[in-house]
């Protein structure tokens, strides 16, 4: 659209040979002409010349011809102009119909053709705003659906954290009770074996030497049976609270040192393992990276993803244990935990010398109720569970293994949860 002129600004004068001059004088000339054609065929008449009076009548029909011609083209030049000031107005719905077959309907033609691509024109451009309008608004929805995927990724997982809660708080008091008799009663029982040790101190002494020394000896492997029992009951009611704790849903993000936590799960972890079997024992070796620090995240979450994890190198480690028996014990179970912090996220690596994954089974590991256990050791719910929990975080969780030689679980974590006075 052409810009309007500004306020109170006249048009210019007329150029010296424009159009517009040439038509006036070209109006004026033939307006001469007829007047003079005119007065010609008054003479003419008046004098009774008829040949005069012929020609005077031709040449007053020509340059009445003539004039009409001039205003009838000089009309429709005017109505191509006024077309034109219409369409640099911005005015598109503007037409004019003209009759013809000459240069100004050629010009007619062309005005024409160029209205058609000019609203053409606005009509892309229109499309094209539209098109832009219609991506935001659905860039806007994308965001607002991620948005919505994420809140239903986190109550799924609030709900696995509530039943799986529920489950352990259950399981831990059902155990503590029976624990807390068996501690109560070992230590009952020393007492009791301390009394009977003095009461029979006297009559101990007149037996011969062999029969005291054989006395002595069964009461003190009494006692330290006791001892053995108390201990392991104690070392059993720490995990029973551990779980508890770990059964606890609802925690809130506080800064939490990753290395202390992960090293503390694993233990944990292969206390658990060990209860299950006593000859069971691995080779924990710890290279964390002290410059990871804090993070901030809900320990017992963190911590769960870390047990799992753990548990399960633990499990794969006891039944390649178990197959090798027959090797003369030349295989030694080995966990190795690592983190370090590198390129804007902290990373956190748990490999065994397990049994490993087979390679059929690497790409659903992380399906709920997937498992590659034996039926009724496992439901499948632990790597979903871990992995649901890393990505509530903005992480990911990645698993490496070669069958029957290790497997690798690979945990990153952005940095920017990282807490403390260096933190960035």
């Amino acid at each position: 659209m052409a810009p309007e002129s500004p306020a109170g600004s006249h048009e210019s004068p007329i150029a010296q040979f424009s159009l517009r001059r040439k038509s006036i004088q070209m109006a004026l000339a033939l307006l001469l002409g007829l007047i003079v054609s005119i007065v010609l065929l008054l003479q003419a008449i008046s004098a009774g010349h008829t040949t005069l009076v012929v020609l005077a009548s031709l040449c007053l029909a020509l340059v009445a011809f003539a004039n009409f011609r001039h205003v009838h083209t000089g009309l429709r030049v005017v109505a191509v102009e006024m077309w034109i000031r219409q369409m640099g107005e911005g005015n598109l719905d503007y037409q004019v119909n003209l009759s013809g077959n000459d240069e100004v309907n050629e010009a007619a033609a062309a005005l024409e053709r160029l209205r058609q691509r000019s609203i053409e024109a606005l009509q892309l451009d229109l499309v094209r705003k539209l098109s832009e309008d219609l991506q935001s608004k659905n860039d806007e929805l994308e965001g607002v659906l991620s948005e919505l995927r994420q809140t239903q990724d986190q109550i799924i997982l609030r709900q696995k954290l509530v039943e799986l809660g529920e489950l352990t708080a259950g399981v831990a008091h059902e155990m503590r009770n029976p624990l807390n008799f068996m501690r109560n009663f070992s230590e009952a029982s020393e007492e009791l074996a301390a009394e009977l040790s003095e009461a029979i101190a006297p009559l101990v002494a007149d037996l011969p030497g062999d029969q005291r020394a054989a006395i002595e000896d069964l009461a003190r492997d009494l006692t330290e049976n006791l001892q053995r029992i108390r201990t392991h009951g104690d070392r059993a009611d720490r995990i029973v609270r551990d779980m508890v704790m770990i059964g606890r849903g609802g925690g809130k993000r506080q800064p939490v040192d990753i290395n202390d936590l992960l090293n503390d799960r694993a233990k944990i972890a292969f206390h658990s393992a060990q209860a299950l079997d006593e000859e069971f024992e691995i080779d924990i070796r710890s290279d964390c990276d002290p410059d990871v620090g804090e993070m901030e995240v809900v320990p017992e979450e963190m911590g769960r993803v870390f047990l799992n994890l753990v548990g399960n190198a633990c499990s794969a480690m006891d039944e390649k244990r178990r197959e090798s028996d027959g090797d003369s014990g030349s295989y030694r179970p080995a966990l190795s935990l690592s983190t370090e912090r590198a390129a804007g996220e902290v990373v956190i690596r748990i490999r065994d010398n397990g049994t490993g994954i087979p390679a059929g089974s690497m790409d659903k590991i992380f399906n709920p109720f997937f498992t590659t256990k034996p039926s009724g050791t496992g439901v499948g719910l632990g790597l979903s569970f871990s992995s649901d929990v890393v990505r509530q975080y903005g992480g990911s969780i990645t698993a490496e293994s070669e069958p029957g030689e290790f497997t690798e679980m690979t945990i990153r974590l952005p940095a920017g949860g990282r807490s403390g006075p260096d933190a960035t």
